[in-house]
């Protein structure tokens, strides 16, 4: 009887593509085919390390002003595919560049929710017929986004850090005591 070992592999994109500014973002053929789209669509362009794309998907299409899209999806897409970085593109097909609040708070949730799974979100680009918008560029993308979305989730892992500590101080106590009741025996 053999052992049969299952060796996850990278999924590859089929094209030899590296990302290193917003204008190579602009230029893939994925994102001129929604650039003058009628509604909005968002795009998940997924990194390794060196910033070589592993995948490009079509995570939602909205309407002719708004797209939503749930966090879990982006998050899912970029643990599925092994990414260490993430680049999601949208179309406004007002060709109004201007990030909307609702675009703004979504690329900072979506900034703090990739970084609790070691995801960097590297840029979050707003594209029309003609142009692009980085809010990356415009620094927009704020590390210190605060939400109350957020703060529930940093609840959540506060707590799960919290109890980790209690059940590692517990481990340590129990060592600490026998060591304690070794060093009583060696005195006598």
């Amino acid at each position: 009887m053999g052992l049969s070992v299952e060796i996850q592999k990278k999924p590859q994109y089929t094209k030899n593509i590296k990302l290193r500014i917003p204008s190579e973002v602009f230029d893939l053929e994925e994102v001129q085919e929604i650039k003058d789209a009628v509604q909005e669509h968002l795009l998940f362009i997924g990194l390794d390390r060196r910033n070589n794309v592993r995948n490009i998907s079509l995570l939602g299409v909205g309407t002719s002003s708004e797209i939503n899209v749930d966090a879990k999806y982006v998050v899912r897409t970029a643990l599925v595919n092994a990414c260490d970085r993430v680049i999601l593109v949208h179309n406004h097909p007002s060709n109004n560049l201007e990030p909307s609040n609702h675009d703004i708070t979504m690329t900072n949730t979506m900034n703090k929710l990739l970084h609790v799974f070691n995801i960097k979100l590297l840029d979050h680009v707003i594209v029309n017929e003609n142009d692009y918008i980085s809010m990356s560029e415009i620094h927009v993308i704020d590390e210190d986004y605060e939400s109350d979305r957020i703060k529930l989730l940093d609840n959540a892992l506060l707590s799960e850090e919290n109890s980790l500590l209690k059940k590692k101080l517990k481990k340590l106590s129990k060592v600490s005591a026998k060591n304690e009741k070794e060093e009583e025996y060696e005195i006598e």
